[in-house]
């Protein structure tokens, strides 16, 4: 939240306007807050439980939309080197694809030595296109030195006429993050390399990409941000802490108890006869009668109930959330499903996937094309065209159904069958055909 935080500061640093996003820094904040482990609603009604559920869901929409994720970059050396960078950005992106759908989009930015992924509320907008595109925004980044804060400031802007122009500033900001000092880059060995001003012309977009969160509805006022994936399904998910929490106390409250009277009671301390934990004493007051009345108490427990009540609101969470109605349930689902079956009855979540990753391939894409044009800019890798092309996992794969399919092939004689165990197996091709030569 380093922006919203510190946004005039930021604007007198570098004499910019941060585009204004009414209420972007409180939604930003609740959601983050709804995706911890204490969500906003913690503590009323008794709620001391939490399923976590909004972060679930997040990490949910980031697997299923990278699931078996490839970048291919063809082409000759130039290809060769953004291939390599290519794959050390999907070593992180399904964690921070994650993050990036709490906080509704996320900025991906080659920084001359690896991959940054900025989260929403972390970089601010200078400028947008009649499409929503942003065109200019303000990066920062952080150091300790000698127990003083610094900040860098990095901004880029592309005009109209394709000229890109990228600025760094650093500051020194204290402890206390107080009044900022213009410092030297060199102030920081990390920063030492980095140019003050650069100018590149003939740049069509910019050097970054953003992935907005798609399908959650439009963010506060006209803004080019994103919204949580879940940020529609807040009412649901304080809904279902507050039912789980009651189904945790009836669980701890259901233990068996048997109350006798306190002439008992006192015959048991008279003798130094220690009480069994489920025993306890009934209240004083009593008529003579009940002195040594015994009383089983045995809680009725509502679990059934309470699943039940949960199972809706987690259903209607996940209807809202893009998911199709049924995906998240307590107790899970029951029945084996054929490939057929999930892709009718998923319909939902398989487009709200299809979205995602369209989203996600373009934003991918910007960026790829901003390392390419720092590649240029710094002869890091020999020049050249490339072509970028993505591979995904089938979300309605099921294995066992398609080890079946590949089963009639090889009865039907379409295919050999130390082609079978090899794909579905495990074996080599030597081991396979060895068997299949038997």
């Amino acid at each position: 939240m380093f922006f919203i935080d510190n946004l005039q500061k930021i604007e007198r640093a570098l004499g910019v306007t941060v585009l204004p996003a009414p209420g972007m820094g409180e939604a930003i904040r609740l959601w983050r807050a709804a995706a911890s482990d204490r969500p906003p609603w913690y503590g009323e009604d008794g709620c001391r439980e939490t399923l976590g559920m909004a972060r679930h869901i997040a990490d949910t929409r980031a697997a299923m939309a990278v699931l078996d994720v490839g970048i291919s970059v063809s082409g000759r050396e130039r290809a060769k080197y953004l291939q390599r960078m290519a794959d050390r950005l999907l070593e992180r992106l399904p964690e921070r694809l994650a993050d990036a759908n709490c906080a509704g989009g996320m900025i991906i930015k080659w920084n001359s030595v690896g991959w940054d992924f900025i989260m929403q509320g972390d970089f601010g907008v200078t400028s947008a296109d009649s499409d929503g595109g942003i065109t200019g925004a303000v990066f920062a980044a952080h150091a300790v030195r000698d127990g003083a804060g610094y900040v860098r400031l990095e901004a880029h802007r592309l005009d109209p006429g394709g000229v890109y122009t990228v600025v760094n500033r650093a500051f020194r900001t204290g402890n206390g993050g107080g009044d900022w000092r213009e410092v030297p880059l060199s102030s920081v060995s990390a920063w030492s390399g980095i140019r003050r001003e650069v100018r590149m012309n003939g740049v069509k977009a910019p050097l970054f990409g953003f992935y907005r969160v798609p399908g959650a509805g439009p963010a506060p006022a006209e803004t080019p941000f994103g919204r949580a994936v879940f940020a529609n399904a807040l009412t649901e998910l304080r809904a279902i802490d507050k039912a789980f929490s009651r189904k945790c106390e009836e669980i701890t409250d259901s233990r068996h108890v048997t109350f006798v009277g306190q002439a008992l009671i006192s015959h048991a301390k008279g003798i130094g006869e220690p009480l069994p934990r489920f025993v306890k004493g009934l209240g004083m007051g009593l008529g003579d009668s009940e002195l040594s009345a015994i009383h089983e108490h045995v809680p009725t427990l509502l679990t059934e109930d309470r699943i039940r009540d949960l199972n809706f609101d987690l259903s209607v969470a996940g209807v809202k959330c893009g998911f199709s109605a049924g995906t998240f349930v307590l107790d899970g689902r029951t029945g084996a499903l054929t490939a057929t079956q999930v892709e009718a009855d998923d319909r939902d979540t398989v487009r709200t996937v299809m979205t995602d990753r369209d989203a996600l391939k373009a934003a991918i894409t910007q960026a790829i094309a901003g390392l390419d044009a720092y590649a240029d800019l710094t002869d890091s890798a020999p020049g050249g065209e490339y072509e970028l092309s993505f591979s995904f996992g089938d979300v309605t794969y099921n294995f066992e159904e398609d080890k079946r399919s590949w089963q009639s092939y090889v009865d039907k004689g379409w295919v050999p069958a130390w082609y079978y165990l090899v794909k579905f197996e495990g074996l080599s091709r030597e081991e396979a055909m060895g068997l299949c030569e038997r």
